[in-house]
């Protein structure tokens, strides 16, 4: 498969469905706003609690994977999934609405769990490439779900959801057919103090503040999309969908195609460098949007580019950094910071749409600013041992 393992194609469907269920319920947010007769500041906050538990249940999933299995703990959170997806389809309150989110939240915390199973799985002169088509799969189901959320719409605002708890099933058995088990790998006296020292280092520190500026960006942007395009020019869920399936669309093609070959010619540093500077570009050329559609759709294209950059970058560089027996729970506690992220993102949009939608870019800009700046004072990444072998001796490990 590329000259990847075949073991990642399970992983990679399951990334899949995970983003496809997510996808589903971001452009509903107007719908479900009017449905609960409630304001953009709550939605956000409707989504910020998601974050809160995922942000609390990331390293536990993390440190679990590491100690017992990525496959038992996968279908763990994704049962967790399932119940708070269900519960959202049933929602007829806000009460309910912040319940659903923040069960489903618990089971949300899995994405630093799918990461060490592709870093495991992987040679390190692989992990570009492994991780550039992982983040394909999540640009992928970011094309289907929109656009698949917009015309379920038409039926019940409930319906997209019920096929979000479908997909969640589908999830749970593709994981116990198809991903192989794994065991542990280090004795439980020894992994805290060696998890501990190696977040401590400055290059992990940089790489994982870049990723959380980055991923409060993106998710200050993607959350807020479909209640923009209402507000500031009149669009439906079912159209504003169709947006969000060209960003995916343009971001998938990039990361199949183009990714691998950028980072092979310039590396990582100038490529991620670069992509910092256009979506800086893209959230400060918002300011200028007014009610251009074409405006709009340009500034999507550059921010598409830029994410699909930054995303397989950033988790190889951590990847890369983390000791093999160790990946769970680091590759958790980053996804547990940029949870975090999620935390006050959608909330901030929320609230800055309802008071000045004018300056909606003001802050992703601000943000990814100051990822760009940290990155001129990063490192190249450590060496463990797992990336010192020669390349024909360094069988995929199992995770």
């Amino acid at each position: 498969m590329f000259g990847l393992p075949k073991a990642l194609l399970p992983i990679y469907l399951i990334v899949f469905l995970d983003v496809l269920g997510l996808t589903i319920l971001i452009p509903l947010l107007p719908a479900l706003a009017q449905k609960l007769h409630s304001t953009p500041a709550v939605m956000g906050a409707a989504i910020s609690v998601t974050a809160v538990w995922a942000t609390l249940s990331s390293p536990v999933w993390g440190r679990l994977s590491d100690k017992v299995s990525r496959k038992t703990v996968l279908q763990y959170s994704q049962c967790f999934s399932l119940v708070g997806f269900v519960l959202l389809a049933l929602t007829n309150n806000l009460w309910l609405l912040f319940i659903s989110r923040s069960i489903e939240g618990l089971g949300g915390g899995n994405l630093g769990v799918a990461q060490s199973y592709i870093a495991d799985e992987t040679k390190p002169d692989q992990r570009e490439k492994a991780f550039a088509f992982s983040a394909a799969a999540f640009g992928i189901g970011f094309v289907i779900g929109p656009t698949l959320a917009g015309q379920l719409l038409r039926i019940d605002v409930s319906v997209p959801f019920w096929v979000a708890a479908a997909l969640q099933a589908a999830n749970l058995v593709i994981t116990h057919l198809f991903l192989d088990k794994t065991e542990s790998k280090i004795a439980d006296k020894v992994y805290k103090k060696a998890i501990v020292g190696e977040l401590k280092t400055r290059p992990m520190l940089n790489v994982m503040g870049r990723q959380f500026l980055y991923i409060f960006s993106f998710t200050y942007f993607f959350t807020i999309f479909s209640l923009y395009l209402q507000r500031e020019m009149n669009m439906p869920p079912e159209t504003s969908s169709l947006f969000l399936a060209v960003a995916g669309a343009v971001g998938a093609v990039m990361q199949i195609f183009a990714i691998d070959r950028l980072n092979k010619r310039f590396g990582e540093f100038i490529l991620s460098e670069a992509a910092f500077a256009l979506g800086f570009v893209a959230f400060a050329a918002m300011f200028f949007i007014g009610h251009s559609i074409v405006i709009f759709v340009a500034i999507l294209v550059v921010w598409a580019i830029s994410g699909s950059a930054l995303r397989p970058t950033l988790n190889k560089l951590i990847a890369d950094r983390a000791p093999e027996e160790q990946r769970g729970a680091i590759l958790g506690f980053a996804d547990s910071l940029n949870n975090f992220s999620m935390i006050v993102a959608p909330a901030a949009g929320g609230i800055i749409l309802g008071f000045a939608p004018v300056a909606i870019g003001v802050l992703p800009a601000i943000a990814i600013a100051g990822a760009f700046v940290l990155g001129l004072f990063g490192k190249k990444p450590e060496r463990h041992k797992d990336q010192q072998q020669p390349a024909s001796a360094a069988a995929p490990s199992a995770a």
